[in-house]
């Protein structure tokens, strides 16, 4: 991640590096991010494909042209949180731009800085990372 010119990295407490791994089947999509020397792996799913297992993380992607599109459905805090995140490289492949929008449910209000809260949703926020290619 370009901490400089990533949202998620002003927000809060300052985070240190983070690494995006992402694995194509023709099944599934694994993202593997790993931040302070931890790794969380999600798995995506076609839209429109069942999990299979009970209890297991797992999103959903589709493509539209050249981006990648996930969506993920989680609980942070006891809380429901929808993620969507859309994916782009540059035209020389050297940088991915993620816009990241974020929907946490139950009527809680997000806040912090380096975010832009929609007025449409005043539980929802939206950022913008970017991704360099390992050399």
């Amino acid at each position: 991640m370009d901490l400089s010119r990533s949202e998620a990295a002003a927000q809060g407490t300052p985070i240190g590096p983070v690494t995006l791994t992402i694995r194509q089947t023709a099944d599934e999509i694994r993202v593997d991010t790993t931040r302070n020397g931890t790794t969380q792996t999600v798995r995506y799913l076609p839209v429109g494909t069942k999990s299979a297992g009970a209890g297991e993380v797992a999103g959903t992607f589709r493509w539209e042209g050249s981006q990648l599109i996930t969506n993920l459905v989680t609980h942070i805090n006891n809380q429901a949180v929808t993620f969507e995140e859309v994916r782009r490289l540059n035209p020389e492949g050297t940088e991915m731009a993620v816009d990241v929008s974020l929907v946490v449910q139950h009527g809680y209000q997000t806040g912090g800085t380096g975010v832009v809260r929609s007025s449409n949703s005043p539980n929802s926020s939206t950022g913008k990372n970017v991704f360099l290619k390992a050399r």
